[in-house]
């Protein structure tokens, strides 16, 4: 089996900021509620940074610790602004709506599409693990077999899944989905379009947890500690890892506060693993190789340009 992983350099490559530019620039929205929320994360990030010059990542971390209203409000812009990079807002009506952030369209970014033809022309004996809580995976993968493309489908780890919502915001005619595809796709870090209800997660067909303001997602901090109601998927994780004598790992730094993630790297290369390091920066490479020593660690450059290498790392 092969465990293919992807970090926030894969999303990139589909216009998704990374947890350093999340605080950039000013995106458009459709009412004056999340325009105003934007607005006052903003300011808020600003005077920070202006006292202390220091990251997105350590702002978020500060929050957090103190909780309360900003903390709720920052997880809210930062699930925001990824659902964004999903759709567009347009007129529906006469009123802006945010539109076209649904999983079942194709993700429309060419390095991904030659990603996932080359991976599935080869083999379907594959598992996703990604801390990216963007939906370009899940429309790289399909949700449902398309065996010409080829893609063969994803589902969440638990095998086929009818997801909630209909048409959102006012598409109430679409038909809810239903994953059923053959690939485990499992988000350690959550996902713009899911939220918690109780005990459970609540997996829809778009974005509208994020949108409305309680998605479920591990925001980006320093020291992430795994929620509870994540423990299952990350468990798979471990297991899936376990299994695989071969990792492929995609736009994933290993920063050095990202503990649990690396801790769950170490604790699954219980035997020999060939790891497949396709990141920009070689020096991820030596990262991987301190922290799995006996691991077999070949560094390939970033997709696009990877794209030539892939055949050969599936063979």
């Amino acid at each position: 089996m092969i465990s293919i992983f992807l970090g926030a350099g894969f999303s990139v490559l589909g216009g998704v900021p990374l947890a350093s530019q999340l605080f950039d620039r000013q995106p458009n929205v459709d009412v004056i509620s999340r325009q105003r929320l934007i607005e006052r994360v903003l300011q808020g990030w600003n005077k920070w940074h202006a006292l202390t010059g220091q990251t997105p990542e350590q702002y978020l971390s500060v929050l957090e610790s103190n909780g309360g209203q900003q903390w709720h409000d920052a997880t809210w812009y930062v699930a925001l602004v990824i659902a964004l990079r999903m759709g567009r807002v347009e007129l529906v009506g006469m009123s802006p709506k945010i539109t076209r952030h649904n999983i079942n369209r194709t993700s429309g970014v060419t390095a991904h599409e030659q990603f996932w033809t080359t991976i599935f022309s080869c083999t379907e004996d594959v598992s996703v693990i990604t801390t990216n809580y963007d939906v370009l995976i899940e429309r790289g993968l399909r949700h449902k077999p398309r065996p010409r493309v080829p893609r063969p489908g994803f589902h969440y780890g638990c095998g086929p899944e009818q997801l909630e919502g209909g048409g959102y915001p006012s598409y109430a005619h679409i038909q809810r989905i239903r994953v059923e595809g053959r690939i485990p796709l499992l988000k350690l870090h959550g996902s713009v379009s899911w939220s918690i209800k109780g005990d459970r997660i609540i997996r829809y067909h778009d974005c509208r947890p994020a949108i409305r303001g309680d998605a479920a997602i591990i925001a980006p901090i320093t020291e992430k500690s795994v929620p509870k109601i994540f423990q299952p998927v990350w468990d798979c994780a471990a297991s899936t890892l376990t299994n695989s004598d071969n990792w492929i790992i995609v736009g994933y730094s290993f920063p050095p506060y990202d503990l649990a993630v690396s801790e769950l790297f170490r604790s699954s290369a219980t035997r020999g693993v060939r790891v497949h390091v396709l990141n920009p920066d070689p020096a991820v490479a030596d990262r991987v190789r301190a922290l799995l020593p006996n691991a077999i660690v070949e560094w390939y450059r970033g997709l696009p340009d990877a794209l030539t290498e892939l055949p050969k790392i599936l063979i």
